[in-house]
């Protein structure tokens, strides 16, 4: 019927929305990568995250294929936002320290606006019945929230730094 249609386009749109997010997701951590970051474990994090980027939009894209359906263009403004408050920041003064929270913070953030719209599309497949994008999903909400938690943990520790070098 019009409502099962109406649901899988709000799908398709969501599942679009979320491959602009991983593709502008990577551009951003190749900035953060080239503003030579100094934290050995942050710029691996951040390595990491662009490979593992790489590999979720493979699983949407073989996700989109199951469902037999191309894509739509949907830009993900959220993403875009992370990116303006990045480019801003560049052009203020600062250090080193401080640039690599701003670089942590802006890696936190894509983390977290992909959490949630992994969260929201694998509810979506569960309900929809698609299995197999159930589960590119899933394993892709589960390595961000990895991610995420090493982030914070990271965040945690160079805060810390910044405050004793500062204070």
């Amino acid at each position: 019927g019009e409502a099962v249609k109406t649901a899988n386009e709000i799908f398709f749109y969501e599942l679009a929305a979320i491959q602009d997010l991983e593709h502008q997701a990577r551009s951003i951590l190749g900035l953060l990568i080239g503003t030579r970051i100094q934290d050995s474990t942050l710029k691996r994090i951040i390595e990491d995250m662009a490979d593992a980027s790489e590999r979720h939009s493979d699983r949407i894209d073989a996700c989109l294929r199951h469902l037999g359906t191309a894509p739509l263009r949907t830009r993900s403004a959220p993403i875009r936002g992370v990116q303006d408050d990045f480019q801003v920041f560049l052009r203020t003064p600062h250090n080193d320290a401080v640039r690599d929270l701003f670089a942590l913070n802006a890696a936190q953030r894509i983390t977290k606006l992909a959490i949630a719209g992994y969260e929201h599309l694998t509810d979506w497949a569960t309900a929809i019945a698609a299995v197999t994008c159930t589960q590119c999903l899933l394993k892709n909400l589960i390595e961000k929230t990895e991610t995420s938690q090493q982030l914070r943990k990271l965040n945690q520790t160079l805060s810390e730094q910044l405050l004793a070098t500062t204070t």
